[in-house]
């Protein structure tokens, strides 16, 4: 093709045709042009079309995170729930009945110590952050998505400190007790029982065990609350995201 070009060039040229050849010259520039531009314009496309790809990659990744948080949500609150209430009827006993020492360790005692770690998944909109492609994400899904990972490190912030000062706490009780399994241990061993006599330390093991659950309480009440705030905003992020999808 080109060589057809320059043939007709060199033909203008030897028939001295120099009007006809500026014409030609001038058409084979605007040819040329054309060529470029229509190039830019499908490498634009292109371009477009794989971060309209990575877009909806991103978008699939974030369904993917926030529907594992609702899910995490939901478990926690209904574990947090059988907890809170269990710990409501403790208290409430004090107003029915008068119990005695050893029937408040025993009430109190049966109430779970442990408190479940609090986890969301982040990795995505860390690494839309951490990339910059949080650029490709529309801002009003973008503004919402970063409020709400403000709201999940202010949340396991404020459930790191309350589960450190149930954790001080707890250190105590194993000292005075050893485990929460010792006494059950010990009820077909009398000599040892009657060794370590455990029951001289009712006392302080009551206080130990209440002020264990009161850190507990308050900080599964707090976290509920926000759980309970988090999942309207996530399925309120989830339903922006899917009318994207459906565009």
């Amino acid at each position: 093709m080109i060589k057809f070009f320059r043939k007709i060039r060199q033909k203008m040229l030897t028939e001295n045709k120099f009007s006809k050849y500026l014409l030609y010259a001038i058409g084979e520039i605007v040819l040329v042009v054309i060529g470029i531009l229509i190039a830019l314009q499908i490498n634009n496309w292109n371009e477009k079309q794989k971060l309209a790809e990575k877009t909806q990659e991103y978008y699939g990744q974030l369904l993917d995170d926030l529907k594992s948080d609702i899910k995490f949500s939901k478990h926690y609150l209904e574990e947090s729930s059988i907890y809170l209430n269990e710990y409501n009827i403790y208290t409430k006993a004090y107003n029915k009945e008068v119990l005695n020492p050893i029937q408040f360790y025993e009430q109190i005692s049966k109430l779970d110590l442990e408190t479940p770690p609090l986890t969301f998944n982040t990795n995505t909109i860390e690494s839309l952050q951490s990339t910059g492609d949080i650029g490709l994400i529309p801002s009003n899904i973008r503004n919402r998505l970063i409020d709400l990972k403000r709201l999940q490190t202010l949340s396991i912030k404020r459930f790191e400190d309350t589960d450190d000062g149930k954790s001080e706490i707890t250190q105590n009780l194993s000292r005075l007790l050893g485990s929460t399994t010792l006494p059950k241990r010990l009820e077909n061993q009398p000599k040892m029982k009657e060794f370590l006599n455990i029951d001289e330390n009712l006392r302080m093991l009551i206080l130990v065990y209440e002020g264990i659950h009161r850190w507990k309480y308050l900080s599964l009440k707090e976290t509920k609350g926000r759980l309970e705030e988090m999942q309207k905003e996530i399925n309120s992020i989830i339903e922006l995201i899917n009318k994207k999808l459906k565009k």
